[in-house]
């Protein structure tokens, strides 16, 4: 194989976010957004969020998620309420014009998913093993 493992995710990244922008196209929004609703729906009934998710869940700094989550506020998706335990913190809840999204963006997303199961057949969960093994590996590169 002469290809470069790096190159082909890469280059496999841009075609999933290509055709996610153009679902949230249709809908009005940021692919990047897309996937922040996406996120904070999936998990806000179990606790709250706050930035650092948004950071930790997207592999973002901390001025592009500030930059984002206030576009966001800006555009009505999200909520930014100060936590009751630190007033520096800030809660991030989905506004009611994101419920009325949300689960189309899941239904996308989860469609989305299956065909990916669907083109890998039974290489699917060790591709999905792979991949997660390669983003350890990265993480503990990084962390040192």
């Amino acid at each position: 194989m002469t290809e470069q493992i790096g190159i082909l995710i890469k280059n496999l990244n841009n075609d999933l976010q290509r055709y996610a922008s153009r679902e949230a196209k249709k809908i009005g929004i940021t692919q990047v957004q897309m996937n922040v609703i996406d996120f904070v729906y999936r998990n806000e009934k179990s606790r709250k969020l706050y930035q650092t998710d948004v950071e930790r869940e997207f592999n973002i700094q901390k001025s592009s998620a500030t930059a984002l989550l206030q576009l966001m506020e800006k555009k009505q998706l999200i909520i930014r309420t100060p936590s009751r335990q630190d007033n520096r913190l800030k809660v991030i809840t989905l506004t009611s014009k994101s419920q009325l999204v949300v689960n189309r963006i899941r239904t996308f997303f989860d469609q989305n998913d299956e065909q990916l199961k669907i083109f890998l057949g039974d290489q699917a969960d060790q591709f999905t093993t792979s991949l997660q093994l390669l983003l350890a590996k990265m993480e503990n590169l990084l962390d040192h």
